[in-house]
């Protein structure tokens, strides 16, 4: 199988996971499909039915916490919905830029360009599989809670502590209509997850992979300054020299695209994921209620997927700003060096991701949010001790 067409099969699997979370961001003309209308319908009925939920426990700490453990995923995932369907157009021409500009333009594996297509195309496709595996599993588990607790207690419980005021889950057709309607959220928000970290995955992974082949092209560039055989080389190194030119400033708007759609969401997964894991850390130490460890290990793999995948970024633009700033610029001509100049100012441009502007998105501020993370569980711990 090529590259072009482990790539389409990835999205493929994305497409499909956008229609089943109402976010149909390959069809840019059309801002909002029947699923997304479908979507919202979901998204009024769980935040009304919240809040009547909310109110219901507002005497019952424990309960109203176990009320308050998905609101924060929901609130991650409405906002990523609504950022989606307001930027189709440009995450579709992203998506198709990726296509031509990488898979279709190196589609060879003969040459070195082709090989690292191919290595970055299959690693993806790894992740995605264990992404999918990952997210699907928190559903089973959870799932498998209102069973278990059943045939050890002898009583039922819902699969999410939300109710519904159109049905009373006490009865046999209220409790069948509340599972199902807690399934169908449960299993939509799953689409979601995988849908959008693994977009934020795909679009980070291509813009290391065009670093990558940037620097591939630059090694190149300087074998031909050093050759011998400088006036046969001429019309070549020029080529070559463009190209690069080219492909810096390429990655430099493909960044700014990403930081653009990207810094927002960052900042709201980063609230969000904090939220519910303190929210699980309380109900992990004062209950036993095990499907809260699921809550708990999906926001913080979610939480962690984001500061991993920026700081690798972060070491790739280094290596990138390394091996402009290495590069012997004293062997190109007197434009080609004014050029070089230019590329060499622009990194005084910090291309990173960034949580909204407020940190980047990388292993220093993710030590800084574990570290709070910790204080607040010893916290509790001598709390409860």
């Amino acid at each position: 199988m090529s590259a072009f067409d482990i790539h389409n099969t990835d999205l493929k699997i994305l497409i499909l996971s956008s229609k089943v979370a109402g976010a149909e961001i390959w069809k840019p003309a059309q801002m909002l499909t029947p699923a997304s209308y479908i979507l919202l319908a979901q998204m009024v009925n769980y935040f009304a039915c919240n809040f009547w939920t909310v109110y219901l426990y507002r005497d019952d700490i424990i309960n109203f916490m176990k009320v308050l453990n998905s609101t924060g995923i929901a609130v991650q995932l409405s906002i990523k919905f609504f950022i989606a369907i307001f930027s189709k157009k440009k995450l579709v021409e992203m998506c198709d830029m990726i296509k031509t500009d990488i898979y279709q333009k190196y589609d060879s594996r003969a040459e070195p360009e082709g090989e690292m297509v191919y290595k970055y195309a299959e690693t993806f496709h790894q992740i995605l599989k264990i992404l999918i595996l990952m997210y699907f599993s928190s559903f089973v588990v959870v799932g498998l809670y209102p069973l278990y607790f059943y045939l050890v207690e002898g009583e039922l419980t819902l699969l999410l502590m939300i109710e519904y005021p159109y049905a009373n889950w006490h009865t046999t057709k209220g409790f069948i209509v509340t599972t199902f309607v807690h399934i169908v959220v449960y299993f939509t928000g799953i689409c979601g997850l995988v849908l959008a970290d693994a977009l934020f995955i795909m679009y980070i992974a291509h813009a290391m992979l065009l670093i990558d082949i940037f620097k591939l092209h630059m090694i190149q560039l300087e074998l031909l300054l050093r050759d011998q055989n400088g006036s046969e080389n001429k019309p070549k190194i020029e080529q070559k020299w463009k190209q690069c030119l080219q492909e810096h400033q390429a990655i430099a708007e493909y960044l700014k695209d990403i930081e653009s759609f990207s810094a927002f969401i960052c900042l709201v997964m980063v609230l969000t994921s904090v939220f519910v894991i303190c929210i699980n850390i309380i109900l992990a130490v004062q209950t036993d209620w095990y499907a809260c460890y699921s809550f708990l290990l999906l926001s913080f793999i979610s939480l962690s997927i984001y500061f991993v995948i920026g700081n690798v970024l972060e070491k790739k633009l280094d290596a990138q700003d390394m091996c402009i700033i290495t590069f012997p610029w004293n062997l190109l001509n007197s434009e080609q060096q004014k050029e070089y100049l230019f590329v060499v100012s622009q990194l005084q441009n910090s291309l990173i991701l960034t949580i909204y502007g407020f940190s980047p998105l990388n292993f220093e501020t993710y030590m800084e949010v574990l570290k709070g993370l910790y204080q607040f569980v010893m916290v509790i711990l001598n709390f409860v001790a």
